[in-house]
């Protein structure tokens, strides 16, 4: 009777902190929407050259990067991978839309500051709204099971970000992803794919599996591919536009390949990795060589890096199911045989 009673309590406690837990996402996701966009309007503003602008831009997006994951990692635990998504694809296109809209009204540096201002204090309600949630964290369904080491994941995201840096070749803007201005419609259609693919990742990593991750890579390398064989600078914006895509759903889904305690810790890694790696492969493809006729060697390589991503989450995956079905096994021929009287 007891426990029946105190049950509704405990059906109501949990209700408000799911409330709690959605209103901290959306929180900090307009909180890096408005701040990205924000200091990225205000250096245009500021009339800096091109180089720097694209060092600017660069910090930018590593920050997003860096900072989306890990704030997410304590609100929606559950649907991290769909949360981060969202907010990765939002934020990198309003860093790319709304600097040249304010750039042409007569007040457009006030408005730029207006919106730091308020993404810096929707990230400190975002704290009191963490708060709210930090009683149902241990509650067993919130839990991630640990399947990858931090530096096993760190590896992975760097593999893709050398991969999404060699496309400078067909990137406007090769060191922080993007093509330019996008509309409203290649916006929502871009945020409608990222969100579904996040949806299939996390129901992937409910199931314990990781398919959808190795199809993302095996994704990777097939673009890589056939961009190397087409050689065709007019696929420019569609190519920056799928990878944008692929880099906004990779990030958190590695970042979810951790779990327990390390995780909102950790959250981070595979920004900075993939960023690493961005960085890396946009300045080996901007090199005379692998700019001109070897630019082929440089996207062979980065097809291989993403199979073998691919082909080492897919042993992992294998070697964590043998155990299992062992065990299993072992439990059926060993069982004690039930008494017949």
């Amino acid at each position: 009777m007891a426990a029946a009673s105190t049950d509704p309590a405990m059906r109501g406690a949990q209700r408000m902190s799911t409330a709690a837990s959605v209103v901290a996402v959306c929180a900090a996701g307009s909180a890096c929407a408005l701040i990205a966009s924000g200091s990225a309007a205000l250096s245009m503003r500021a009339g800096l050259g091109q180089h720097a602008s694209s060092l600017w831009m660069s910090a930018l997006a590593l920050a997003a990067m860096t900072s989306v994951p890990l704030l997410m990692a304590r609100p929606a635990s559950r649907h991290m991978t769909l949360a981060s998504a969202a907010t990765l694809i939002v934020t990198m296109s309003a860093m790319n839309a709304l600097p040249a809209y304010l750039n042409g009204m007569q007040h457009g540096g006030v408005v730029a500051a207006l919106m730091v201002a308020v993404g810096g204090a929707l990230l400190c309600y975002w704290r009191r709204a963490c708060a709210c949630t930090a009683s149902t964290r241990g509650h067993p369904d919130m839990q991630i099971e640990a399947t990858r080491p931090v530096g096993a994941a760190a590896l992975l995201a760097l593999f893709a970000g050398l991969s999404s840096g060699t496309l400078a070749r067909f990137q406007l803007y090769a060191l922080c992803g993007s093509s330019g201005a996008q509309s409203c419609w290649q916006i929502a259609l871009s945020l409608i794919a990222v969100c579904a693919l996040a949806c299939l990742v996390d129901r992937s990593r409910s199931s314990n599996n990781n398919s959808m991750m190795i199809t993302l890579y095996i994704a990777r390398a097939a673009l890589i591919g056939a961009l190397a064989t087409l050689d065709d600078p007019a696929l420019a914006p569609l190519a920056a536009t799928f990878f944008l895509l692929l880099d906004c759903v990779t990030i958190p889904a590695l970042a979810t390949l951790r779990g327990g305690s390390q995780r909102v810790l950790s959250a981070s890694c595979p920004g900075i990795a993939h960023h690493l790696g961005m960085v890396t492969g946009a300045a080996l493809a901007t090199t005379p060589y692998f700019f001109n006729d070897g630019f082929v060697v440089l996207f062979a390589l980065s097809a291989a890096a993403n199979l073998i991503c691919a082909a080492s989450l897919a042993t992992h995956r294998r070697a964590r199911k043998t155990p299992r079905r062992v065990a299993q096994l072992d439990h059926r021929f060993h069982r004690p045989a039930h008494s017949s009287s």
